[in-house]
């Protein structure tokens, strides 16, 4: 069996690390990405994992509702986006249980999962995940590269197929990445469908796919948001700017191309939680 699992980080644009959140105008939101989202999964007729930053979540609680009620799966994405790695230990486990309580009153559902913003956890602040009461976890990526990745210690976790870790009923979802000449590359999402040709996306994918049992994709709102770019702060510097905005309009089609593609390699589509299930069984 192949299985592909799509999901989204619930974040808003002020949330990304290369912006100072205390200058920017959190009045402009971009959420209205995540209906694009839901709109698309609706069409294909699969489900998604949504992972929410908790401070945002009472802002949107009617829609968290509606995720819950379409079936899809919530996780937790952080109590306000700062990367754990950068707090205490203590800070950090506090924010875990915080942003697990929020959202299990908001939304009437266990929270089961969890993905650290910027993929930022080590083996350390993994294992608080587990004593928090979480089941998953989603927040490891095989790229050393990016400068606020973390690479998190799996010694004592059974690797149950590839990118998929087991430690007793707690489970590691790894980020995919596809080797190109001895260099992992990354082929979950994110920046990384918006900015590269789909061309060129599709050839590495599918050369993944054609040897993988699982596949993951991430997605922001503000990537599939159809406002403008927002009012960025004064001091933001110009490449961000760029990245930011670069391929923001051809996101919609390419993660439908993607879907059809993970159809014709024959995935199956599931949750986070799903999955797990299936795997303990």
């Amino acid at each position: 069996m192949k299985y592909a699992i799509l999901t989204m980080d619930i974040e808003d644009w002020y949330h990304l690390d290369y912006f100072n959140s205390n200058q920017c105008d959190r009045k402009y939101s971009m959420l209205d990405g995540i209906d694009v989202y839901r709109e698309i999964l609706s069409i294909h007729d699969i489900p998604s994992t949504f992972f929410i930053v908790s401070e945002i979540a009472k802002s949107i609680s009617s829609t968290l509702r509606e995720i819950a009620q379409e079936k899809h799966a919530i996780g937790s994405h952080g109590l306000n986006h700062i990367r754990p790695i950068t707090i205490s230990l203590s800070e950090f486990y506090n924010e875990l249980d915080r942003s697990k309580k929020t959202l299990e009153d908001l939304t009437s559902n266990s929270i089961e999962g969890y993905r650290a913003p910027c993929f930022s956890l080590d083996r350390q602040r993994l294992d608080l995940v587990q004593k928090a009461g979480y089941s998953y976890d989603s927040s490891r990526i095989d790229f050393s590269t990016h400068p606020l990745y973390e690479t998190i210690d799996m010694d004592g976790y059974e690797l149950v197929m590839p990118n998929i870790f087991r430690n007793n009923d707690f489970f590691e979802f790894q980020a995919n990445t596809y080797s190109v000449y001895g260099k992992n590359m990354p082929i979950s999402g994110g920046g990384y469908l918006r900015l590269l040709p789909w061309s060129v996306s599709k050839k590495l994918i599918r050369s993944y796919l054609n040897q993988g049992k699982f596949y993951m994709l991430y997605i922001h709102p503000f990537e599939l948001s159809s406002k403008p770019n927002p009012p960025f702060p004064s001091a933001t510097k110009w490449f961000n700017k760029l990245r930011f905005g670069m391929g923001r309009s051809t996101v919609p089609e390419k993660l439908s191309r993607l879907i059809d593609l993970l159809k014709e390699s024959g995935y199956r589509f599931t949750t986070f939680s799903s999955l797990r299930k299936e795997l303990l069984r």
